[in-house]
């Protein structure tokens, strides 16, 4: 996961201060570097490239230019991606290309091998993107600039979001609509689509006959902004109504002492929504110090380490409490264990599990770090096995069938829900 986005200015106005706000706004999608390319009047493409969140400085920057495009990295299953050279936009002389995504059985960095392959291509720069749809399947959304145009495409399962909306002349794009704000008339690019920006506005140049909706389930899970909308649908709509599933799947009659707690910040949301369900308190007991990501590791003494500053809790608040604590999912389970563990520390007397999402019991090959499926928690288990490691009371999950309060087919393998063919077997094609 990462976020991309993007102006093309009409305007003639100075838009870089715009563009680091709506990098911000997207700074969940990625906080190990992020990089800008500008395309000025002369012609000339320049990059900028920073290690860690967006701090909104920039020095020497020509304002006077014709777009601008940027990049957040979130470190997926690609260990390489790390490097300063891979900070994205991937750029030369004439073209910069930003990839959402993640491209299974690559041995290098999947957005160098997707600039490879549209810039070796014998032909028109139209039919290399047209040929980039064709012949991989998945994952990835992606903004190009070259010449004095935008271009935006999407793999023809549609696996990441892509928009884009109007704000006076000028045209903003953002891979999630949180970054849109004020703008108008925002649209989604569909899947296999390839729209261009230019002079003269924007058009679609291509749509992949056969593409099908099948975004990630969670982006609607976990993903995205609660304040983001996917095709007119809020987010935060979806995942309380993820919630109400979840409520009717309850086997305790839990009582007014019961407090539920969100773990910070996915699990808030639901949190706050299954509390008034039920007509229990919420409380937020667990806070948070940092925005460190932790399942993307699975050394335990790193996980370890990175809650120990990632979360503080309220001792006194929680001594003595019966917790019913929700969360968007659990993956390995690292996380969890360290949380609940210091709950009993603080003296919890009870800890109830639930999670509004199914059971992670697979690797996922388009986003999530997931080396084999023996790291997760949930994989040859059941929950009455999990409730024993983490040592909490009661733990229910939704089940698979659940997903379908999500109003689009979404791609699920990591729930175990299937991939399509094409897109496990993808190797490497010779450039």
């Amino acid at each position: 996961m990462c976020g991309i986005v993007g102006i093309y200015n009409f305007d003639k106005k100075d838009i870089i201060d715009d563009l680091l706000k709506m990098m911000s706004k997207l700074q969940h999608r990625g906080k190990d570097s992020y990089g800008i390319t500008i395309k000025e009047l002369n012609g000339e493409l320049k990059s900028y490239r920073k290690s860690g969140m967006v701090d909104g400085v920039y020095e020497g920057i020509n304002k006077n230019i014709v777009s601008c495009v940027g990049h957040l990295k979130y470190r997926t299953s690609n260990m390489s991606q790390t490097l300063v050279e891979n900070i994205q936009p991937i750029a030369n002389d004439n073209i910069s290309v930003s990839h959402n995504g993640n491209i299974p059985n690559i041995k290098g960095f999947d957005t160098q091998y997707i600039f490879d392959i549209i810039t070796k291509y014998n032909g028109s720069f139209k039919n290399a993107l047209i040929n980039l749809i064709k012949s991989i399947p998945a994952a990835y959304s992606i903004v190009i600039q070259k010449d004095d145009s935008i271009y935006l495409l999407k793999d023809m399962y549609g696996i990441r979001p892509l928009s884009y909306g109007f704000k006076g002349n000028n045209i903003y794009i953002s891979s999630e609509t949180i970054g849109l704000e004020g703008c108008n008339n925002i649209e989604e690019i569909e899947s296999g689509q390839i729209i261009e920006i230019d002079k003269k506005g924007v058009r679609e140049i291509y749509r992949h006959q056969g593409a099908i909706d099948n975004i990630c389930a969670f982006e609607f899970i976990y993903f995205m902004n609660p304040n983001s909308f996917y095709k007119n649908i809020l987010i935060k709509d979806v995942r309380e109504n993820l919630v109400e599933r979840l409520v009717k799947k309850e086997i305790i009659p839990f009582s007014k002492e019961y407090i539920v707690v969100g773990v910070p910040n996915s699990g808030i949301v639901y949190g706050e929504k299954y509390s008034r369900l039920l007509s229990l308190k919420y409380d937020q007991l667990i806070m948070k110090n940092t925005d460190e990501r932790t399942f993307i590791s699975s050394n335990k003494k790193e996980i370890q380490k990175t809650c120990h500053k990632k979360f503080k809790y309220n001792k006194e608040k929680i001594n003595g409490k019966r917790i019913i604590l929700l969360d968007d999912t659990i993956v390995r389970g690292n996380v969890m264990k360290y949380i609940c563990d210091s709950l009993r520390e603080c003296g919890a007397k009870e800890i109830h599990i639930r999670i509004p999402s199914p059971p992670v019991i697979d690797i996922c090959q388009l986003g999530i770090p997931i080396n084999t499926k023996e790291e997760l928690i949930m994989f040859n288990r059941d929950e009455e096995d999990v409730c024993s490691l983490l040592g909490v009371d009661s733990l229910i999950y939704l089940e698979k069938g659940d997903l379908e309060v999500i109003p689009f087919n979404t791609y699920h393998e990591c729930f175990g829900g299937g991939i399509k063919e094409e897109i496990s077997s993808y190797t490497e094609i010779e450039i």
